[in-house]
């Protein structure tokens, strides 16, 4: 039997609670796991979710210094990196015969048996970002050139089947996340290019690898699965009566990634100028945002992650979890970052041997607040799902990312 799962924070719940039931309402057989890299809200009633089954990170027994391990990676970097752990443990617990991942943003549409079905031709299951080449010189840039950078295949979904190939991936897979998932940044510039750690992207670039590596694997080219924002120009999304088609075939599964930020409805905007006969996707995009509201987005959204801060504390900055990432050689001596002393602690010793992190005046730190600072104003004055927000990116890329 294949499970299916997803990886989140408690401020992902209600999207994970639209994934599982969507996925139920067309796979009625479905079996469900919640992963979950956070603490269970309380007021949440475990029997009465959609869910199968719960599993929380911090009882991956893969993970040998839990403390370590969550503190050294952002919330995002934490949650794509115990995705391969997890879906082992799904096999060995569930005695499963194999697993699909999607993300929590994911809405499923239709009966997803032939998805399982593909497990006869492939250990591994892959979606790529795009199926056709772009046309627009704006796309060929934003999109083919930013997967160059960030990973051919989009790991929002993955699928592995229990059989030597599929079990040696995720054994690979999972030792170089447990080191290596590095969601990139420009934070630790020095630090990241000294020790060869520029280029990555979390968990998803290292996927380019998988056909050197292993032989049994699929790339999944049937245009209705892992649709999204940034393949929209190769397909053409319409709604007929209470079916959606993709390319004139069934849509299995949209992705709505970055719906929080802003980021689908700004690329969605941006995608209609240049093929306006996708604006039915418009219409999904409505729907999500009701679905997310009728399973509790707006509590949701406001829970903290329960690991940002120190024991004293003070809120934990990326970059601090980030040279503690790459600094492995204090691992042992700082065996709980978390813990705050008057003596040796990670809090200190950070602050001594990267002073020039925690100094106002210095060109990393300025660059960053200053940054921030820009980024709080732009979004104020321009909200994220305001139209007036993408009309002022629209005359920017007009003005300046067209030049020449």
């Amino acid at each position: 039997m294949t499970y299916y799962f997803t990886s989140i924070t408690a401020n992902y719940f209600a999207k994970a609670r639209v994934l599982c039931k969507t996925l139920k309402k067309y796979n009625k057989e479905a079996k469900f796991v919640l992963g979950i890299s956070d603490s269970i809200p309380d007021f949440v009633e475990l029997s009465e979710e959609p869910f199968d089954e719960v599993l929380e990170a911090k009882n991956l027994k893969q993970i040998e210094n839990k403390d370590s391990f969550f503190f050294k990676h952002t919330v995002t970097e934490l949650c794509t990196a115990v995705k391969p752990l997890m879906a082992y443990e799904i096999i060995q617990k569930e005695d499963a015969d194999s697993v699909i991942y999607l993300d929590p943003d994911i809405a499923v549409f239709d009966s997803l048996n032939e998805l399982e079905n593909m497990f006869s031709e492939g250990s591994i299951l892959l979606t790529p970002h795009q199926l056709v080449p772009e046309k627009e010189d704006i796309y060929i840039r934003e999109n083919e050139i930013l997967f160059l950078k960030r990973g051919t295949y989009n790991f929002g979904f993955f699928g592995v089947k229990k059989d030597e190939q599929g079990l040696s991936f995720l054994n690979w897979w999972a030792d170089r996340l447990k080191n290596y998932c590095f969601d990139d940044n420009y934070e630790v510039l020095d630090e990241l290019t000294h020790d060869g750690l520029l280029g990555l992207f979390t968990d998803q670039k290292w996927a380019d690898l998988i056909p050197s590596y292993f032989d049994k694997y699929k790339i999944i080219r049937e245009p209705g699965y892992n649709v999204c924002t940034w393949n929209l120009s190769g397909r053409t999304v319409k709604i007929k009566g209470d079916k959606i088609f993709v390319n004139n075939k069934p849509l299995y599964f949209f992705h709505f990634s970055g719906f929080d930020s802003g980021a689908h409805h700004n690329e969605l905007r941006k995608s209609l100028t240049y093929y306006p006969h996708n604006s039915d996707v418009q219409k999904l995009s409505l729907w999500y945002e009701e679905q997310l509201k009728q399973n509790g987005q707006k509590v949701f959204e406001k829970i903290q992650w329960e690991n940002t801060k120190y024991s004293n504390g003070e809120v934990i900055k990326n970059f601090e979890r980030k040279l503690f990432h790459i600094r492995k050689d204090v691992h042992k001596l700082f065996q709980n970052p978390y813990q705050v002393t008057d003596g040796l602690c990670f809090y200190n010793w950070v602050r001594t041997e990267y002073k020039r992190y925690f100094l106002d005046k210095k060109p990393g730190e300025s660059y960053i607040e200053e940054n921030r600072k820009i980024t709080s104003a732009i979004n104020r004055l321009f909200p994220i799902k305001s139209k007036r927000r993408w009309i002022i990116k629209k005359i920017y890329n007009k003005l300046f990312k067209n030049c020449g």
